[in-house]
């Protein structure tokens, strides 16, 4: 096998080399768990590729510093998604809690019974809020005292927790006693002060 050689005598693999695995990176951080699984399993290069391009969203911008700024917000987008246990859509949400239309669903999103992040408009429900196929009952609680606050900042407070919790985690005080939720609702509180 040859290498390319433009005419300009520019190693052209050796260009193509550098930027990939100077990437590497920044497109293992886009990529959501399940992509990377997908990836991970692909049986050649052609499905290697495949599957890492089409988990990269396009992104679009003239100034490099807002293409960077552009990627590191998908980058915490999926980092707060994996974190809360992977996310749903309007549909299996439905199913999971036995509605009868994806419209109850926005409904209940609407009326802060249900936490809903909105990735580039496709409405997403983080699995966290669930326990089995109900609600946890603290997420009406959370939501209602969060109402001035974007479903993504919500998901933020749960994931990576707040100062006035300490160590605890929020995504364990979900599951625990009356004593641990009501803590929880007061720090989502105090953050909407």
């Amino acid at each position: 096998m040859t290498r390319a050689v433009a005419k300009s005598g520019v190693d052209i693999d050796q260009i193509l080399r550098d930027r990939i695995l100077a990437s590497t990176d920044r497109i293992i951080k886009m990529m959501p768990l399940a992509a990377k699984t997908a990836a991970a399993s692909s049986v050649d290069i052609a499905s290697l590729v495949f599957n890492i391009a089409r988990s990269i969203p396009a992104v679009e911008a003239g100034d490099p510093g807002e293409a960077e700024d552009i990627t590191n917000a998908i980058a915490f987008k999926r980092r707060m998604i994996e974190g809360a246990g992977g996310a749903f859509d309007a549909e299996a949400v439905r199913r999971l809690l036995g509605h009868k239309t994806v419209q109850a669903v926005y409904k209940a999103a609407r009326e802060h019974r249900l936490l809903m992040v909105d990735d580039n408009g496709s409405k997403l429900f983080p699995a966290c809020q669930f326990d089995g196929n109900a609600v946890r009952p603290a997420i009406g609680r959370i939501l209602a005292a969060s109402a001035d606050h974007g479903g993504w900042a919500v998901l933020q407070f749960l994931v990576c927790g707040d100062e006035a919790l300490g160590d605890a985690r929020p995504l364990d005080l979900l599951a625990g006693s009356e004593a641990d939720i009501a803590r929880l609702v007061r720090a989502a509180q105090a953050r909407a002060d």
